[in-house]
């Protein structure tokens, strides 16, 4: 259980660095620029905390991994399917009020990132997040927004609403690869290793021909071998490991296909996972209730962080004449909209297992989903 914790804080960091770089991104764009200062910043070990990009590779790779976690132990196939079948239902929940919320915005006119955009001269901000279409308070729909939220961002990638939904039908079909590969890497796995990891290299292959964001979710198998082999390096090994990972996760910046960042992110992140795995006593911090908090926080943090930005933090920004003034509330004010979303994903993870607790009339245990 410590041990899941501690994988609970990898994605409340990783939520926090991607809302950290989509607000520098806002309000300081001159930062993600050509110029000395940029190039400073980028390559700076400070960079950590506002490369999205390879925040993004560890959401997935994280999610790969607990998605299926429950059937390398049961190897029941049962697991499996009650997985795939939830993991539409379980991701749309939270989804559909965070798009339902960002249209009543949208309709009540309290979004203010053109103005800002005006000011900061950020290009992302102007477009709403690089959103396909910029909408406005008569062109806003709530049955569209419903549609949005509830099926259409995960199979086609609608996100207009939200532009950080882009990442849930990498999730969802990302999801549905690990479901499909997982019966015949395991099966293989302890058998016949090198057919386990051509089978992993397949997969990593036809997930190239899509999205290198989809490479993640078959590459993160790589994580059940290694930790079958049974080593467990002592601290300092493990603490180079942290340290190694975190440097490659600092320089993994996306190019103009985004092949650097996937081979640099991709293997980090397994490696950092693998770190932290690896700890057999995981300190207070890493897995006490603080860890356990972030987690259940992040993927709420992650659906409202580009709305609140767009409103409050543009707003602030507009009214203080403040960039620093307009982060700090996109920030906070983001963690404070992402509290009430956080309890209702809690609840909604519970009324989804009390819905698919049943086999053949006997209650089971609902495999745990992971957020994205």
């Amino acid at each position: 259980m410590r041990k899941d914790a501690s994988l609970e804080f990898l994605r409340g960091a990783a939520a926090l660095v991607v809302v950290n770089g989509h607000t520098l991104r806002a309000f300081a764009p001159v930062a993600e620029g050509e110029d000395n200062a940029a190039q400073s910043l980028k390559t700076g070990l400070a960079f950590i905390a506002f490369n999205g990009g390879s925040a993004v590779y560890l959401f997935f790779v994280l999610s790969s991994y607990v998605l299926v976690r429950r059937y390398f132990q049961s190897r029941k196939a049962q697991d499996l399917l009650l997985g795939a079948i939830k993991r539409l239902p379980r991701l749309a929940g939270p989804v559909l009020v965070a798009v339902l919320l960002s249209c009543a915005i949208f309709k009540l006119d309290l979004y203010f990132f053109q103005d800002a955009a005006a000011v900061t001269q950020s290009e992302w901000l102007g477009r709403f997040g690089n959103a396909s279409k910029v909408l406005s308070p008569e062109t806003a729909s709530f049955s569209d927004a419903f549609l949005q939220g509830a099926w259409r961002t995960f199979i086609y990638g609608d996100k207009y609403y939200d532009t950080s939904l882009w990442t849930m039908m990498v999730e969802f079909w990302g999801s549905m690869l690990t479901f499909a590969l997982a019966p015949i890497v395991f099966f293989l796995q302890g058998r016949w290793t090198l057919l386990s990891l051509f089978c992993i290299a397949t997969g990593v292959f036809l997930a190239l021909q899509v999205s290198f964001f989809f490479c993640a979710f078959p590459a993160s198998f790589m994580l059940y071998p290694l930790l079958a082999m049974g080593l467990r390096p002592n601290r300092w090994v493990t603490g180079a490991m942290v340290i190694v990972s975190l440097a490659l996760l600092e320089t993994a910046v996306s190019d103009d296909v985004g092949l650097r960042q996937a081979c640099v992110a991709i293997p980090a992140s397994i490696m950092l996972v693998y770190a932290v795995l690896s700890v057999d006593e995981p300190p207070s911090w890493l897995s006490g209730k603080g860890a356990r908090f972030l987690g259940d926080l992040s993927f709420p943090l992650y659906l409202v962080h580009v709305p609140v930005i767009c409103s409050l933090g543009s707003w602030a920004l507009l009214v203080s004449g403040s960039t620093a003034l307009g982060a700090a509330a996109a920030i906070l004010g983001s963690i404070l909209v992402a509290l009430p979303l956080m309890t209702f994903n809690n609840w909604w993870v519970q009324v989804l297992g009390a819905l698919f607790r049943f086999r053949r009339g006997s209650p089971i245990a609902a495999p745990a989903a992971a957020s994205a």
